[in-house]
């Protein structure tokens, strides 16, 4: 298709059809009914995004947006029209002036999905382009809530409402079949990724930086069932979020251990983690893991570290008497690992927007390092290959309720035309080991590894 070049996104189609709305009973289980309903139209592009025991899921694409690994062009499709455009300028502005121009033409919440990338790109840093878009957007067609005390299914294409409204009815009283998992193995690359970390710590030591976060991704042969797999891991997980998306082939499942930031109505909150250690073993063997992490001087060191640089990013939008710091060091259990967990939150400031903010806390402290321009330089140098969309960040957006949410992408399975794969990395700094930061990637990967499910018999 040719590209040509647009200042605009707006589409020129006339306004929709007032939306549609149906309220439906209860369900039993959110988690059972997501999965059977991503089963049931799997073939569509689709988000499920699981928010404080509710269920937001966008299926079928209205409109889409998808930029480019280089973020110079964008896919664009709607209504039956798709284009291909040059991107002018900032790429957030684009991003920014399409999701103001679809909000206007359209009600309820967007869905979209950020690469790790992003980061270096907003910032004007050279980086190793991917394979996956570095940002992308998607209007749902249906858009269906699953709520403690009832079901809504809202959207503009009636038949296909009342076909999902139908199928939800004939679920309340089934049981969901799911394949066993296919647990991955995870050790692989470990020398490598020691040799990495070695490689680090002889850059903090130079003074190159005061911390980095260096992964290990680990590739498998067979596809990924994903609701499946969103099933399984949820049971065993207990995330911030959990997600999983399939837009324009590009797929993810994934529980989140933390936010990037959260916007509502003028106030922003980001929640660093930082300080890990193991959550798996007898109820009493993680209570002495509990306190050993507690009182580790390393884990300690990175978390404080990590706070403060936090607070330094939300003074560059917030205003600086209403930043503060909430659950200092709180404990945060995320499935086969605990943490140590604190919430950063500040007012935004009269010349900043949700996009200010993100484009600031994008990638989070605690998936790069600091100082976080130089980490995202020496992550792009050190690691074997971009990141895509592990450590980037899922996106809910409504406008209308000036609400944005952007979770990051951690114990996620990630899936392309090309690939399959997991991926984990651990926090570096001067009284890092190896070794331990090895043990670390397994702890983590333990939150996604065992639960895969793959498709086929």
């Amino acid at each position: 298709m040719p590209v040509t070049s647009f200042t605009s996104v707006k589409d020129t189609t006339p306004a929709p059809v007032p939306k549609l709305a149906v309220a439906l009973p209860a369900c039993k289980d959110g988690l059972e009914t997501t999965v059977i309903l991503l089963k049931k139209y799997k073939s569509l592009d689709h988000f499920a995004y699981e928010r404080k025991d509710v269920w937001h899921i966008g299926l079928g694409s209205r409109s889409s947006l998808r930029a480019d690994p280089k973020g110079e062009t964008a896919w664009i499709s709607g209504q039956g029209k798709e284009r291909n455009c040059l991107i002018p300028g900032s790429l957030t502005d684009f991003v920014k002036n399409f999701v103001t121009e679809q909000s206007q033409q359209h009600e309820g919440r967007l869905f979209g999905q950020v690469g790790f990338n992003y980061g270096a790109h907003v910032r004007g840093q050279p980086y190793t382009p991917g394979r996956w878009p570095i940002l992308s957007i998607m209007v749902p067609e249906l858009e269906i809530t699953l709520r403690p005390e009832g079901i809504t299914v809202q959207g503009y294409d009636e038949e296909l409402l009342t076909e999902v409204c139908d199928f939800l009815s004939g679920t309340f009283a089934s049981s969901i079949q799911a394949r066993d998992p296919q647990p991955v193995n995870t050790q692989c690359n470990e020398e490598e990724y020691k040799v990495l970390v070695s490689e680090a710590l002889k850059e903090i030591k130079a003074g190159k930086y005061n911390k980095i976060i260096l992964s290990r991704p680990v590739d498998f042969e067979k596809l990924v069932d994903m609701p499946s797999t969103l099933l399984h891991g949820r049971r065993a997980n207990n995330p911030a979020r959990s997600y999983t998306l399939n837009h324009g082939g590009f797929q993810a499942t994934g529980f989140s251990p933390e936010l990037v930031m959260a916007f509502q109505k003028g106030g922003v909150v980001t929640e660093p983690l930082a300080g890990t250690c193991s959550r798996v073993g007898t109820k009493d063997a993680i209570q002495m893991l509990r306190q050993k992490l507690i009182s580790d001087p390393k884990e300690i060191v990175e978390h404080v570290t990590s706070v403060k640089e936090a607070v330094s990013e939300l003074n560059q939008f917030c205003a600086p008497d209403t930043i503060c710091v909430k659950d200092l060091m709180t404990i945060k259990d995320r499935g086969s690992v605990q943490h140590l967990g604190s919430s950063v939150h500040g007012q935004l400031t009269s010349k900043a927007d949700p996009w200010t903010a993100f484009n600031v806390l994008f990638p989070s402290i605690t998936a790069t390092g600091i100082p976080k321009d130089i980490a995202l330089a020496a992550i792009d140098r050190l690691e074997t290959r971009p990141r895509e969309l592990y450590s980037g960040a899922v996106l809910l957006i409504d406008p209308k309720e000036d609400f944005f949410e952007a979770t990051l992408c951690l114990r996620i399975v990630l899936q392309d035309s090309t690939n399959s794969w997991i991926q984990a990395g651990a926090g570096i700094i001067a009284q890092s080991n190896p070794e331990r930061e090895l043990t670390e990637t397994h702890e983590k990967m333990a939150s996604i590894a065992p639960y895969i499910v793959c498709e086929g018999k």
